[in-house]
């Protein structure tokens, strides 16, 4: 069990701490003594500086963010709804174009909402299966804002394996937090700011660095599941042994385990994603207990059924 944290501190002292806006928590009103800090009697979260859940007290982060990498793999080409079994979706009557975009949207607004309240470099690495300079323009008329730098590559390899890794090539640049994405994958307006304050947090707890996946998969649920529940910034997440391919980790991680996580592309694996599960015996993987991304794919993606209002939002946005 982590160790709390709480601080005892006397009225004499309290008021003292008050008086020099020095960092305390008032337990009598359960708010934050510095005025810059106030928060309400609610857990506080301040980027690369501390965790305060008033419950358990307040942490300082060790594990500090530098800087985040997005690699968003996408291919326009696929057929969808009029295709064959493999490849159709949930949402009915779509392309992958509008797929592409819907859930590119819902990452944006997810960026976004981070960045209103937070300052870190954040880079859009967009890494194309056979792509055009029509849909790529579409892409750019998304991003309405300044504050991301937003790059485009194309996979040397054609399918899925070849953006994977060129992915992994790409990354060899990174300077800290990698997210790998594909591109089928709708975002709650939160994720971005749960994971990155939930990555600093458990990274801190743990003194190591993790994996986190955004989604919590309804698989998690179909079977008899061994698993351990932390607090993260909103959300609670659970130690898990499986993901698909959208999961986050540090250039740390990539670089100790990059063979294994190449030979996700480089050879058939059942599952696909087997190395990965093999990387997770030994490094911890922790998913969200509640989706902070839906699987747009040909079953349900969520054990709630608010993923269809997401859709609907996102879809709108873009075809406005």
């Amino acid at each position: 069990m982590f160790p709390r944290k709480y601080k005892k501190i006397s009225k004499f002292k309290r008021f003292f701490l008050k008086l020099l806006n020095v960092y305390a928590i008032d337990r009598e009103s359960l708010n934050l003594v510095n005025p810059n800090y106030n928060n309400n009697g609610k857990n506080s979260f301040i980027l690369n500086d501390k965790s305060i859940i008033l419950s358990e007290g307040y942490l300082n982060i060790d594990r500090k963010i530098k800087k985040l990498d997005i690699y968003f793999r996408y291919a326009p080409n696929n057929k969808l709804w009029n295709s064959t079994d493999r490849w159709k979706r949930i949402v009915p009557n779509i392309n992958k174009e509008e797929l592409i975009l819907t859930c590119l949207q819902s990452l944006i607004t997810s960026i976004n909402k981070f960045l209103e309240k937070n300052n870190l470099n954040i880079t859009l690495n967009l890494i194309s299966d056979v792509s055009n300079d029509k849909f790529d323009n579409k892409i750019e008329e998304l991003f309405n804002f300044k504050n991301i730098e937003l790059k485009f590559y194309k996979s040397k390899i054609k399918g899925n394996r070849g953006t994977y890794l060129e992915c992994c090539d790409v990354a060899e640049s990174a300077e800290d937090l990698i997210f790998f994405i594909e591109d089928d994958y709708l975002f709650e307006s939160n994720c971005i700011e749960e994971m990155i304050f939930t990555y600093s947090r458990l990274s801190t707890l743990f003194k190591s660095d993790i994996f986190l996946c955004p989604s919590d998969y309804p698989f998690y649920y179909d079977s008899e599941y061994s698993t351990s529940i932390y607090i993260g910034h909103n959300y609670r997440w659970r130690i898990v042994k499986e993901t698909l391919l959208t999961f986050m980790m540090s250039k740390k991680i990539f670089d100790i385990n990059k063979d294994k996580i190449r030979m996700v592309g480089e050879k058939e694996n059942d599952p696909f994603e087997k190395p990965l599960h093999e990387i997770y015996q030994s490094t911890p993987s922790l998913s969200p207990v509640g989706s902070l991304s839906y699987h747009i794919n040909r079953h349900i993606p969520a054990i709630n059924e608010n993923w269809s209002d997401l859709w609907k939002k996102n879809f709108i946005k873009v075809n406005n």
